[in-house]
Formats: structure tokens, sequence, C-alpha cells
């Protein structure tokens, strides 16, 4: 928009801007920003801003739709309680397994160790081909024999 076109559209709606249609709202009060940009303090731009945007068409109906649409949303139910995990929810996983994990190595060491000879025995017996009952007995012998099969 140019100076001519300015005045123009000021004859055919009038001074106040304010009043014009939306279109050429927005342009008149663009090309009067370009005009004043030199002179344009800190608060002159501050005003021109929440100026703009009272004059910028929205869709009100549209916006309380959506928020509405948002709180109508179910919340996920967990034991009858309704409550949004949201952010949370990947990290009390993530520690929940992790104390899953911990709980069942140490109660696998606590299993093992309890007879670790036994097992020591059944593994060498599995290793070799033989019944456990066998590889006792040539155990027993190899001890009395001072450690030598």
């Amino acid at each position: 928009m140019n100076r001519g076109e300015f005045e123009g559209l000021k004859l055919r709606f009038g001074n106040d801007v304010a009043s014009w249609p939306a279109p050429f709202r927005r342009e008149a009060l663009s090309f009067l920003a370009l005009a004043r940009h030199d002179a344009s303090s800190e608060d002159e731009r501050l005003d021109r801003l929440v100026l703009e945007a009272t004059v910028a068409p929205t869709d009100e109906r549209g916006l309380a739709r959506n928020v509405m649409a948002k709180i109508a949303q179910p919340k996920r139910r967990t034991f009858g309680i309704a409550i949004d995990f949201g952010s949370w929810s990947m990290p009390a996983t993530a520690a929940s397994m992790a104390l899953a994990v911990t709980v069942s190595a140490v109660g696998g060491y606590v299993a093992a160790g309890v007879e670790t000879e036994i097992s020591d025995n059944a593994l060498l017996a599995f290793a070799v081909g033989v019944p456990p009952s066998e590889l006792a007995e040539s155990i027993t012998v190899t001890r009395s024999n001072g450690g030598r099969l």
C-alpha cells in the first residue's frame, strides 16, 4: 500500500482505521507502522503489536471447542483411580524394570550360592557325558588318591 491508496481508502471508509473492513484495516495498519517506523519507541511498537493482535481474525468458538474437547478427554484409570500418568509413565516403567532385574539377580545369587559343589559336579558330569552318580564315585576315588586322576 502506498500513500495514494491509503488516502483513497480513508475517503471511502472514513478516518477511523479501526472501523475499516479487516483486509483493508490490516494493510492500513501495516502502512502506518512502516510510515512511522523511524519515530517509534518501544512503547509504540508494543502498542502496535497489541493493536495488530486485536485486529487479527480469530475463531473464538473453535478455540473454545478445542479447550472443551481437551477437558472432556477421559483420564486413564489405574486400580479404579483416575490418574493421568502423562510425562512420568516412561521413567516409572524403567525404574520398575530395573528393580525387577535387580531382585531377580540377587535371588539368583542367593539360590546358586547354597550348594555350589553339587551344581559344579552336575555341570562337570554334563560336560563329560556321564551320569552324575558315576562322576561322584570317580571324584571320591580321586580325592583319596591325593587329587590325581
